[in-house]
C-alpha cells in the first residue's frame, strides 16, 4: 500500500492517522511538483492532488473517500461509530473541517508568503477562523474525544489542524489560547497521546521546520 501525500497536510494527516490507527502498512513514496504532473500519477489521480492511496491495483484520492473507503476494506478497527446517529454526526465533524475550517487555515497559511497577511482588508480572514474556532468549541463536549470514548474519523482530520489553529493566529496576530478554546484544548491534550497522532505531528513539525 502506497500514500502519496505532503506530511504537513491536514488532509494527508487525516489519512496517515486513519492508516496507522488500523495497522496498514503503508509507503509514503517522495512527492513533489513534478510527480504530481507526471503522466503516471496523473493516470491515478487526474486532479494531480494529494493525498492518493493506492492500493493494489486501486488508487483513489481525496482524504474523506480514502478514510471512508478504508472503513469499509478494512473494517477493523472500526473508526466510525456504531449507531446511524453517530455515524452522521462523525460525517458532519469530518465535513465541517474539510470544507470550512482546513480551507481557512490554508487561506492563512498561503497569505504569510504571497503578501495578503497583514493588510486591513485581509482582517476578516483572520476573524473567521476565530468564528468558526468559536463554532466548532460550542459543538463539542470531548470525553475524552469528540464522539466519546472512542476514536473516530470526526477526531483524525482536526489533529494537526489544531496546530495550525495555534501557529497561524498567532502569526496573524490573533492568537488563539487555551482560555478561548479549553474544550478543543482538552481534546487536543488526549489526541495527541495516541501513537498515531504523535507519530504525524512530529513529522509535520520536521517538514514545517524544514527537517
Amino acid at each position: 500500500m502506497q500514500l502519496f501525500q505532503f506530511p504537513f497536510s491536514h488532509n494527508c494527516a487525516k489519512v496517515k492517522i486513519a492508516l496507522i490507527e488500523k495497522g496498514l502498512a503503508f509507503e509514503s513514496p517522495v512527492v513533489d511538483a513534478t510527480l504530481l504532473r507526471s503522466p503516471g500519477f496523473l493516470a491515478m489521480n487526474p486532479l494531480g492532488k494529494v493525498p492518493l492511496l493506492v492500493d493494489g491495483e486501486f488508487a483513489i484520492g481525496e482524504s474523506e473517500v480514502i478514510v471512508e473507503y478504508l472503513e469499509d476494506r478494512y473494517p477493523r478497527p472500526r473508526l466510525l461509530p456504531v449507531t446511524v446517529e453517530g455515524r452522521a454526526r462523525s460525517r458532519w465533524l469530518s465535513r465541517f473541517h474539510d470544507m470550512y475550517l482546513g480551507p481557512q487555515l490554508s487561506t492563512l497559511y498561503f497569505a504569510l508568503s504571497d503578501g495578503r497577511a497583514g493588510k486591513p482588508e485581509f482582517a476578516p480572514e483572520v476573524d473567521r477562523l476565530v468564528e468558526l474556532v468559536a463554532m466548532l468549541e460550542a459543538l463539542i463536549d470531548p470525553q475524552p474525544y469528540f464522539l466519546g470514548k472512542q476514536f473516530t474519523l470526526a477526531d483524525a482530520p482536526y489533529a494537526l489542524s489544531y496546530h495550525f489553529v495555534l501557529m497561524l493566529s498567532a502569526a496573524h496576530g490573533r492568537p488563539l489560547t487555551e482560555v478561548e478554546m479549553p474544550k478543543l484544548a482538552r481534546w487536543f491534550e488526549s489526541v495527541s497521546a495516541r501513537p498515531s497522532v504523535a507519530s504525524v505531528l512530529q513529522a509535520a513539525k520536521t517538514a514545517l521546520a524544514g527537517g
